[in-house]
């Protein structure tokens, strides 16, 4: 059977404000000739920028310097994804930037609109690797993704047009999509991965028209001509190929790269003129104008990067890198017509710059122009990258014998061949040494470590500060500075063993943490760890289920809303039977007296503008049905002995090892049964009901002996909730069908949603208004109280997103994002899409039912100072064989060691003894705990004891003895 999919709620705590710009690596670019930049990086973030240049004002960069610009400037920036953005286009006249994601969405963003906001257009079932439009000017877009499909887009709203299945429906699992380009007015659309094959299409009908083999390795980059006759690609296997599509074949390879080439950048629609950079970070210009043959051609290193280059963009004489680092550089473009020199001291100068130590680029608009001056009008030969296929020495490193291969030179400039021959050109040496300016990034979160609390969590940022978060109030706590992480970690972590609840994730650049159903419950706190600001009265150890916690307030606003719509509901339902109730003796008419004396009225039948009868009738006489007055009230799961609807809080067991976790133990109506049994005893509960009545009266009577067998413990959870009891109903269903229908594997998608939750407390209603006429309609809404959920004053602007997690996707598809502020305003919204176990946390207060995990020990008295513990019959001699809670703390043992050392279950009290006016002393001032020869806290569970102390399978091993007890005085 299918797996279902799984829905999760995620929620990233806020980072200090900024002045704006990305927190991780960037992916992609794009550039309006207006003068704008648009970048989008690992952050999930879109960004745009203000260049202080009209672009489309250009000069042509053969015939004049570029003037430098002023400081980029930045404009804003949209959290567009959950994940990295891929790519980007811009489209639509400039007016739209579609960016794709690996959080498998393809969304659209109007940079210029007053509403800030982006758009969802379409989806995939894995990451979404690129993107390809024909034009800025077009209306539709391409995308491509891990899960080997293409996917044309409207982008007027129509959504998805056509889809290429590359996969061959499973025939081919190299399909996979990492590169598209578009070309021939939108008439020839090419597509590479992994399989080193390149596809051509037909757009406008998804036909295949050829392919391409060759390359060895993935295909990372595509560009198509203007007329569609010729396809440039980049691949992972250092390869630049020249396709002709009239040839049907490969026409050139080019090999002026060693490292996988990552980008392809051209202007011209003939793509003779293009930039191409590599994973080593070198960004090379190749210029193949006016040559015979393409080995005759030009290719200049431009820069080297500190990393690589993930995408080169260009526009009138400037070109940006994008890069795994959150600045962005900009960098002076190279005139590929300028003379070649062979100055070998210039040479030389030239490199020993590159070889220097690496510094901080400079931030100021043309400080590299400074270092580029000297060759401004010659390019150095050290520049020269070798652009031939044939060669059998290293590309990189030129032969000072092969004098035509830049014979291009020869028809722009006669001495060029001599200058060849003159000059070895060595190790390439980028023209330009530094950046035009740089594009400052922001710190992003980079590493994370969860202390053992499983409520801290360490991180780095990219500037190496160490710093400590709150997951439960969604701050940070504190600063380390820049430290390594693992010493941090040592000095602040804690020797707690509590169970997973979260998953922590900084993939963008911030700190998120992700709850699912299956796990979010599994841990508590004690309340008197929990470092709760307010004055409250909570019972002796009570736990607070962490997960629970956080997520009542997070969505507190939505709770709010719930509450409120809920009011209006009611009152809607009163009215309307006020306004039945007016109808009906409206309607009454009195007729004669009978023969008996009796009057007898009868209602008459008027119907509705609808046609609708207000009563079944017989012809020429009006009967009305009267209700069965003794039709049976179907009880609820809030509903006490006294047909009041009580707070979870007050219907907590008074038991002494209860964990106060706040959930109903009440009977129900009829005094059958109980529908919840919220507390369990902490060593194991009586089997029989003659086992309940002996039970001893005293404080620690309902600890047993166990007797294990081979019975298997179950999995751990963080509360003590067990499965309802049915309730008493006339068609002998369950509590549960009755309230909530089905059981959720015959749900309908609907059901399982907030909306469903929302839907059957209205049925409950809606039974109540039907069934008990004349009473008031009482809310069932009853979120948990503060005392078992203690206030957080969560920031508004904390993130909240929810998702789905469909195992026949690749990923996790976003389904809602916003935040804790605005979670009430989207109450419609988030009805559709949020969790049903989720409505039913916030409104009802209740948490999926999970077999607790305990831990199994045994008491040994320690070196005989004390006598073994009698077992539950009275007989002596034998060890004391229990289980409990795993997240049970000490003092409780100590405290039934103790009680065991007293009458009536020995013969003799082992208790200090008092003289008069001394108070009667705490367990465990007297007595402690031993356990692999260290001294057990009182304060310590029995899953760290395991966990940190006993460190091996099998029964823990516990041994009591005094401590040296001295009164105060």
């Amino acid at each position: 059977m299918a797996r279902k999919a799984r829905h999760r709620i995620s929620y990233v705590l806020p980072l200090a404000n900024s002045s704006g710009g990305h927190r991780l690596g960037v992916n992609s670019l794009a550039v309006d000739l207006q003068g704008i930049l648009y970048s989008a990086g690992r952050d999930g973030v879109i960004c745009s920028w203000d260049l202080g240049v009209n672009l489309s004002k250009r000069s042509h960069i053969e015939s004049t310097c570029p003037s430098v610009p002023s400081s980029t400037i930045f404009r804003s920036n949209i959290q567009a994804h959950t994940h990295w953005v891929n790519d980007l286009v811009l489209s639509n006249c400039n007016e739209l930037i579609v960016s794709c994601s690996s959080d498998l969405t393809v969304k659209l963003w109007r940079p210029h609109s007053a509403t800030q906001q982006a758009h969802s257009i379409g989806i995939h079932s894995d990451y979404v690797k690129c993107l390809a439009t024909p034009s800025v000017h077009s209306h539709w877009v391409a995308s491509g993704g891990l899960d080997r499909k293409i996917k044309f887009w409207d982008l007027n709203g129509s959504g998805e047009i056509l889809q290429i299945d590359v996969g061959d429906d499973g025939n081919n699992p190299k399909g996979s999509i990492y590169s598209l380009g578009i070309g021939g007015d939108g008439g020839i659309l090419a597509s590479g991965g992994p399989e080193g094959v390149v596809r051509v299409w037909d757009p406008r009908s998804g036909k295949p028209i050829t392919k391409f083999v060759g390359h060895t390795d993935n295909v990372r980059s595509i560009l198509v001509n203007e007329h569609g006759s010729m396809v440039l690609t980049a691949s992972s296997d250092t390869t630049i190929k020249l396709w002709s599509l009239t040839a049907g074949r490969c026409m050139h390879t080019l090999s002026m790269h060693n490292d996988s080439v990552w980008s392809l950048h051209s202007s011209d629609p003939g793509l003779e003129i293009f930039h191409s950079s590599d994973r080593s970070g070198l960004l090379a210009k190749t210029d193949l104008r006016n040559v015979a043959e393409v080995e005759n051609g030009i290719c200049v290193a431009v820069c080297q990067e500190r990393g690589g280059i993930n995408k080169v963009v260009g526009a009138c004489n400037y070109i940006w890198t994008a890069t795994s680092s959150s600045n962005i550089n900009r960098w002076l473009d190279v005139d590929t017509n300028l003379d070649l020199i062979t100055d070998i001291r210039r040479s030389r100068l030239v490199s020993s710059a590159y070889n220097r130590p690496w510094v901080q680029y400079p931030a100021s608009p043309g400080a590299g122009t400074l270092a580029s001056l000297a060759t401004r009008n010659s390019i150095p030969i050290n520049s020269i990258l070798h652009l031939s296929t044939s060669s059998s020495f290293p590309s990189n490193v030129q032969d000072p014998e092969t004098t035509t291969m830049y014979s291009v030179a020869s028809s722009r400039q006669l001495s060029t061949p001599e200058t060849l021959m003159d000059g070895n050109p060595g190790i390439p040496v980028p023209l330009n040494v530094f950046p035009d300016e740089t594009i400052e990034g922001q710190r992003g979160l980079l590493k994370h470590f969860l202390l053992n609390d499983r409520r801290r969590v360490l991180t780095v940022d990219t500037t190496g500060e160490v710093v400590m978060w709150d997951l439960l109030k969604c701050i940070p706590v504190k600063s380390f500075g820049e430290r390594h992480l693992e010493d941090v970690a040592m000095e602040v972590n804690t020797m707690d063993s509590i169970a997973n609840w979260c998953q922590v994730d900084i993939r963008t650049g911030k700190l998120a943490c992700v709850l699912e159903e299956s796990y979010c419950f599994d841990a508590e706190i004690y309340a008197d760890e929990a470092d709760i600001e307010e004055t409250l009265e909570f019972k002796d150890d009570q736990r607070i289920n962490m997960g629970k916690w956080v997520l009542r307030y997070l969505f507190s606003n939505l709770i709010d809303e719930q509450i409120r719509r809920d009011n209006e509901y009611r009152k809607t339902l009163e009215k309307q039977r006020e306004d039945r109730e007016r109808l009906r003796k409206t309607n009454e008419l009195t007729l004669p007296v009978d023969m008996g004396g009796r009057t007898v009225i009868t209602p008459t039948v008027k119907p509705t503008i609808s046609g609708y009868s207000l009563f079944p009738h017989t012809p020429g006489l009006g009967i009305g049905i009267a209700p069965n007055v003794n039709t049976p009230f179907i009880s609820t799961p809030w509903e006490d002995s006294n047909n009041k609807f009580t707070s979870s809080i007050d219907r907590q067991s008074g038991d002494y090892f209860s964990t106060g976790s706040g959930t109903y133990n009440g009977p129900v109506k009829n005094g059958a049964s109980t529908l919840v049994q919220a507390n369990e005893e902490a060593f194991g509960t009586p089997s029989t009901d003659k086992e309940k009545e002996e039970k001893d009266s005293s404080l620690f009577g309902n600890l047993k002996w166990r007797s294990f067998g081979a019975k298997k413990l179950g999995r751990s959870a963080s509360t003590d909730i067990v499965p309802k009891s049915p309730l008493p109903t006339t068609d002998d269903k369950t509590a549960e069908q009755v309230m909530f229908g089905e059981p959720s594997n015959k749900l309908a998608p609907c059901e399982e949603t907030l909306a469903g939750v929302v839907r059957r407390i209205r049925m409950i209603y809606d039974s109540q208004d039907r069934d008990v006429p004349g009473e008031p309609i009482i809310s069932v809404i009853s979120p948990s109280l503060p005392q078992e959920t203690p206030i957080l004053k969560l920031q508004c602007s904390t993130t909240i997103i929810v998702q789905e997690d469909n195992p026949d996707s690749g990923g996790v598809a976003d389904l809602y994002r916003g935040t804790v502020g605005c979670v009430g305003e989207d109450a419609d919204l988030l009805e559709k899409v949020a969790p049903a176990w989720l409505g039913e946390l916030i409104l009802l207060n209740r948490i999926p039912f999970k077999e607790t995990m305990k831990v199994s020990f045994v008491l040994v008295p320690w070196q005989d100072e004390l006598p073994v513990l009698p077992s539950e019959s009275g007989s002596e001699g034998k060890n004391s064989r229990l289980n409990a809670n795993r997240m049970l703390r000490a003092k409780k043992i100590i405290g039934y060691v103790a009680e065991h050392l007293q009458l009536p279950f020995m013969s003799v009290s082992f208790s200090p003894e008092l003289n008069d006016g001394e108070e009667t002393p705490r367990y465990e001032d007297w007595l402690e705990l031993v356990c692999n020869n260290q001294v057990v806290a009182p304060t310590m569970t029995l899953a760290t004891m395991r966990s940190y102390i006993w460190k091996t399978g099998g029964d823990v091993v516990l041994y009591y003895r005094k401590k040296h007890y001295r009164a105060t005085p």
